[in-house]
């Protein structure tokens, strides 16, 4: 538990470095009709990054929110696997063959994903992409591979064979490695993102990655919110209904769900987040919203949580009270869908009524 409270600390640092100055900005604030959001937009990382502010708040807020998305746009061109010249492109290429000297922020997220993976019994893999491969999701065309096929991309995984030298170095300890940062990327970006917003002086904020990943600083200027943002968690198959709402203050959320990517197989529905530990799609769980104090950690155990399913998750939680989680799933023998809430405080979730 030391290991993660630390792992927050450090990818979470906004979180805390400008909570009580937001509290006396939002004090301040006109307390008449709700003030009107600015909308700063950039597309990164295949979906779209916006950066929320409270109208007239902070005299250079778009200045500042756009040096954010500039951070983020800067990250994608180390992370993408799919930009030759990338970090993880030239890792996943030659870390087999020779120590890859690679940039601080490479390092942070490796490192991250690595913790998780070791805090989830490798629910969480940062190298799980041959298994996404062999199952037709990487190319937006599933399919169920042979049992050989699953043994052959299983072999060609294990975050265990990731190594970081004495010299900040990453190589392979195996061939057939390689890395991806689905799953983890958006977060760490929205981590980063907030940090620059927070140390700018900008301290009222909500920042969202393709709305699945989120962090939310300092408060919304709304009568309808006492503190912090509101962001709604919808159905996760039926998008346009709304299950409730989360209050989010100081705060990341990600969420993990098979809403978009899937198939179906002889009569079964198959996810596009595979089990790294089988090689073969999560089953049981509908969605997997975590909330915690790092836009990293929340994007990767959202993940983690989808595989683990609902009593894993809840064990999880039960271990680790710093993280709060919301769990949609069907009920194994009705099929009828249920929410289990875990870790969150009951004015910080209001279900539909």
């Amino acid at each position: 538990m030391a290991e993660l409270n630390e792992l927050l600390e450090s990818l979470g640092d906004w979180s805390h470095a400008g909570s009580d100055r937001s509290s006396t900005a939002s004090q301040r604030a006109a307390r008449g009709a709700d003030a009107l959001l600015l909308s700063i937009e950039r597309t990164a990382m295949a979906c779209e990054f916006e950066v929320l502010l409270n109208r007239g708040q902070y005299p250079h807020g778009v200045e500042k929110a756009g040096v954010a998305l500039d951070a983020v746009a800067r990250l994608e061109s180390l992370l993408s696997v799919y930009l030759p010249t990338s970090d993880f492109s030239t890792i996943n290429r030659f870390a087999s063959q020779r120590p890859i000297p690679v940039s601080t922020n490479t390092l942070e997220l490796i490192r991250a994903a690595q913790a998780i993976h070791d805090m989830t019994d490798g629910a969480f893999d940062i190298t799980a992409g041959s298994l996404s491969e062999v199952w037709g999701f990487s190319r937006r065309h599933g399919r169920v591979p042979s049992p050989q096929e699953i043994d052959h991309a299983l072999a060609a995984s294990g975050s265990q064979h990731v190594v970081i030298d004495e010299l900040n170095r990453v190589l392979y300890s195996k061939p057939g490695i390689n890395i991806n940062p689905g799953g983890i990327g958006k977060g760490y970006a929205l981590d980063i993102a907030a940090r620059i917003l927070v140390q700018a002086g900008t301290y009222d904020f909500m920042l969202h990655g393709g709305r699945s990943s989120i962090v939310a600083v300092g408060n919304r200027q709304s009568h309808d919110v006492e503190q912090g943002w509101i962001v709604a968690l919808k159905h996760p198959w039926r998008f346009e209904e709304v299950l409730g709402t989360i209050r989010l203050h100081n705060a990341a959320l990600g969420t993990s769900g098979s809403g978009k990517q899937f198939f179906h197989f002889e009569g079964k529905r198959y996810s596009h987040i595979i089990d790294p530990r089988t090689g073969r799609p999560a089953d049981g769980m509908m969605s997997s919203t975590v909330i915690c104090n790092s836009g990293t950690a929340a994007d990767a155990l959202a993940t983690a949580m989808f595989v683990l399913g609902p009593e894993k998750s809840a064990e999880f939680c039960e271990a680790h009270p710093e993280i709060g989680a919301i769990l949609v799933y069907q009920d194994s023998k009705s099929g009828s869908m249920q929410i289990a809430k875990h870790n969150v405080q009951p004015d910080h979730w209001q279900p539909r009524k």
